[in-house]
């Protein structure tokens, strides 16, 4: 994952632009020391040290679309941001934090 080059305040205010995401889940944002924003698609980090490629342990993550394989891996079956229970993509917003090369869910909020 390439490195969104922004500051801490361009990052927040960003956030807030999305009308979607539960104010809940803005807040538990605003509480990580670092925080990545994807450039390709709507997730948040808890550390700067995310790549596409790996994953530090306990860094949280809050998105809106889980369990999925890219364009470059479609044929060989690898799922990015597996989860360990079932979430619902793009109508649910969900925290989650690494664990054992897992997501572990900690809650899943509908779409505002």
């Amino acid at each position: 994952m390439k490195r969104r080059l922004e500051n801490r305040s361009a990052t927040l205010a960003y956030l807030e632009r999305l009308r979607s995401m539960p104010q809940e889940l803005k807040e538990e944002i605003k509480s990580w020391d670092e925080i990545v924003r994807s450039p390709y698609s709507y997730s948040f980090y808890s550390s700067k040290q995310k790549r596409w490629d790996h994953t530090p342990k306990q860094c949280f993550r809050v998105s809106n679309h889980w369990n999925f394989s890219s364009k470059k891996t479609r044929s060989k079956g690898i799922i990015h941001c597996r989860t360990n229970v079932p979430v619902k993509n793009h109508t649910y917003w969900t925290l989650a934090v690494f664990e054992k090369g897992i997501w572990k869910v900690l809650k899943s909020l509908p779409n505002c």
